[in-house]
């Protein structure tokens, strides 16, 4: 069996609404020789009969309801591609993506590729977290922690798995999967990959279109899910140093301190175990410390408008 080119894999769970529009984008690529696996995850809306519709085109995984990471990971089984997609179910992309993305891989060697995208939907508000242009700074071949702490120190880091496209073998020469149970699972791969990578490169072009609603996982009210998820993905990088990247220790403080910078910003209105949490793990990471985003922290809460 001839090798497929490229393995899209798409976690689906009650997004029937915007399915034909992401699936429609994947069967229009350039590229050929693609496959695209999608895996239900255990939905109970209309997807499981949209993906019917689809069912001699795409190969489908349907599943009890474990999460995106678990989703991710069961595709990446049988994945078949010399290089593997992530993309979301209820997002769009260009029909050169794939195309252009494996040639730049293809002729410069690369561990992976990363691109731009545009935001839009909804819950659209301008916020910088929202802008995902960053390509057209980083050019030429670079190691991975290099180009991510310079993007770090510049604040146009963005975890984005799905802005990429990875060389399967690289992916599985260190084992890399996403972490279940957790939400910002995303961060913790896309760190390692960074730490992991020698050959990167961006394209400076808008090949991804990233839906914001009021009812996806990035725009629900911080909680203690954000704190769980957060502090593993901390953790993780660490023992990931430790143990397989130690050359990319600078560049990995430099992420977890902007992990905490967030936490302190955004947890104000936690209970107060839960901002003790985050003290705690500033006070283990002292380069972490802010005066600003710490009094927002501890003191926000409090205030009351007039």
């Amino acid at each position: 069996m001839q090798e497929k080119l490229v393995s899209v894999i798409v976690p689906a769970y009650n997004t029937g609404e915007y399915l034909r529009e992401a699936l429609d984008s994947i069967l229009s690529q350039t590229l050929e020789n693609i496959e695209t696996i999608v895996v239900d995850d255990g939905s109970t809306d209309d997807t499981p009969r949209i993906l019917e519709e689809y069912k001699e085109r795409v190969t489908v995984i349907t599943k009890k309801n474990a999460g995106q990471a678990a989703a991710r990971n069961d595709a990446m089984k049988i994945a078949s591609g010399k290089y593997i997609f992530f993309m979301d179910s209820d997002d769009w992309i260009e029909p050169d993506t794939l195309e252009r993305c494996y040639e730049l891989c293809e002729r410069d060697n690369l561990d992976f590729c990363f691109f731009d995208g545009v935001s839009f939907g909804d819950e659209l508000t301008g916020s910088k977290w929202q802008d995902y242009h960053r390509a057209a700074s980083y050019k030429g071949v670079r190691k991975g922690y290099e180009i991510m702490y310079e993007m770090l120190k510049d604040g146009k880091y963005r975890c984005t798995v799905c802005m990429s496209l990875f060389r399967t073998s690289f992916l599985n020469k260190f084992k890399t999967r996403f972490h279940s149970g957790i939400i910002h699972e995303d961060e913790l791969f896309s760190a390692q990959v960074y730490f992991n990578a020698n050959r990167i490169e961006s394209i400076n072009a808008e090949f991804y279109h990233r839906r914001l609603r009021g009812d996806s996982i990035m725009t629900r009210k911080f909680g203690k899910r954000n704190i769980d998820g957060y502090m593993t993905v901390i953790d993780g990088c660490f023992e990931h140093v430790r143990t397989i990247a130690p050359r990319a220790k600078k560049t990995c403080r430099r992420l977890v301190s902007t992990i905490l910078l967030s936490m302190m910003h955004n947890g104000y209105a936690l209970p107060a175990n839960e901002k003790v949490r985050i003290v705690k793990a500033v006070f283990r990471h002292p380069y972490s410390f802010r005066l600003k985003p710490f009094c927002i922290l501890m003191l926000k809460g409090f205030v009351k408008k007039d």
